[in-house]
């Protein structure tokens, strides 16, 4: 399921102050929150689409990649992920 982003004033704030909170996490805790929102779906709710950029932002700091994908104003995720070797890599991929 894919979510269209539409900015609005008040985002940034909201998405800094999600950072910082997954900021605070290990690798493998940020793995099993994003996996609860892939397993929950993509609901339409504004404050989810900050939540999930907000991760995008932290995995890419950490990793250089994120399974939630900001595409023009298409925001999505790739399904369920696992730790591997201190990386990510989507679950049941060969």
């Amino acid at each position: 399921m894919e979510y269209i982003y539409v900015g609005r004033n008040e985002d940034q704030k909201i998405i800094a102050d999600n950072k910082i909170w997954f900021e605070s996490k290990t690798l493998e805790e940020l793995v099993a929150d994003y996996n609860k929102q892939a397993r929950l779906g993509i609901v339409g709710v504004h404050q989810q689409a900050l939540y999930l950029i907000a991760m995008r932002a932290e995995f890419r700091e950490r990793l250089k990649e994120s399974p939630v994908y900001l595409l023009e104003y298409v925001l999505g995720l790739v399904g369920e992920i696992e730790v591997v070797d201190g990386n990510i890599r989507i679950k049941n991929a060969v």
